[in-house]
């Protein structure tokens, strides 16, 4: 895609026309946008996703939601591919139509793609999980017919059924672009009259044996996406079989995030939360209040000073929660996974951290 606009910043909100909406699968659509104002678009890395901005009716405040693209960057318009499960994807279903405008904001995220190693890349991918998979592997084919080289890459892709898959042609036409150097294993938990080796290669669950038996014994790199339990699980079978932690990228939808194990580490502990009260800063207009031990996370006491921050998963997971920091220094109260800068903070799971003695000074944050 082009550069992204001058004035665009990474907190601002564009309007973006829906161009087209096609059917995936029965459980799936996909989402065409073209920015409104016909400038060009934030460009992204494939893996990244786009936070969204729904308007709700009467005077609901506005759902904020992440959807991972699911094309590679060089893509004329973005595309986010959604399945239907709760409010956000519901309301994306069946309220929105083609020409409908909604608002996005530039895209993010570190669950990318290099397309430089020589070593294969292996892809496991549990229903609407396939999105960021797809879009990585149509930036490695697109590179390889730029380059003339392509980085191998073995796409383990799971689904219920065939009703419920996606992107069957698509998948079929990029390995056939490939050349030879993508190799597709589709899983189905329930075959119907499916045909093997037309439909699907493999019955059941992903497993250590059907990994030995599609991969060889040289260096990988794994990518996971899907369910938190399906990809703990796979992420456990590849420790268990001696693959390094560093080796495997992952980005599990849902509040719950990977717990990975990480040898002869030793995690950084984290600041005691403030024992004493604390002022808390919102933003330059000087909102303030005061936050006291027992009394909730930042984004909670913001709520309760009469803001309305933006959030979406409230759990720490999905990031959209994220402001700067401008002073004093806080903590968490639980495990987050959305990545996070080090002056930032993801408010929804943070309180004002201890000093001295359990004292603290002031917190200021720049919220939006």
């Amino acid at each position: 895609m082009s550069s992204p606009i001058a004035s665009s910043g990474p907190s601002e909100w564009r309007k973006f026309r829906i161009a087209r909406i096609a059917r995936e699968s029965a459980v799936i659509k996909s989402f065409y946008l073209e920015a409104a104002d016909g400038a060009p678009t934030a460009p992204h890395k494939a893996g990244q996703h786009l936070p969204i901005r729904l308007e709700q009716r009467g005077d609901q405040p506005a759902l904020l939601r992440t959807y991972t693209i699911s094309v590679a960057p060089s893509a004329p318009q973005l595309r986010i591919s959604v399945r239907k499960l709760g409010v956000g994807s519901g309301q994306l279903h069946d309220d929105v139509a083609e020409g409908d405008l909604i608002e996005c904001r530039v895209p993010g995220g570190d669950f990318v793609i290099d397309t430089a190693p020589a070593h294969p890349a292996v892809m496991v991918a549990a229903g609407v999980g396939i999105t960021p998979i797809l879009a990585m592997i149509s930036h490695l084919v697109e590179e390889s017919e730029r380059t003339g080289a392509m980085r191998p890459v073995i796409v383990f892709y799971a689904a219920r059924n065939t009703s419920e898959r996606g992107f069957d042609d698509e998948l079929s036409r990029l390995a056939e672009r490939s050349k030879g150097r993508m190799t597709l294993v589709r899983l189905l938990k329930d075959i119907g009259d499916a045909v093997l080796g037309r439909e699907y290669e493999e019955h059941g669950v992903l497993s250590a044996e059907m990994f030995r038996k599609y991969l060889g014994f040289q260096r990988h790199d794994f990518y996971l996406c899907g369910p938190p339990g399906y990809m703990q699980s796979v992420y456990d079978i590849l420790i268990d079989h001696g693959v390094a932690d560093h080796a495997i990228f992952a980005e599990a939808f849902g509040a719950l995030s990977l717990k990975r194990q990480v040898a002869n580490s030793v995690a950084e502990p984290l600041a005691l939360p403030a024992t004493e009260p604390v002022d808390v800063v919102f933003d330059a207009a000087g909102t303030r209040s005061t936050w006291s031990p027992g009394a909730g996370s930042l984004l909670e006491l913001a709520e309760g000073a009469g803001l309305s921050p933006e959030f979406g998963c409230r759990e720490g997971a999905c990031g959209a929660c994220k402001v700067p920091l401008l002073s004093g220094a806080v903590t968490y109260f639980r495990e987050t996974s959305a990545a996070c800068g080090p002056n930032e903070v993801l408010i929804c799971s943070a309180v004002p951290a201890a000093g001295a003695e359990g004292s603290a000074h002031q917190v200021v944050l720049a919220l939006r």
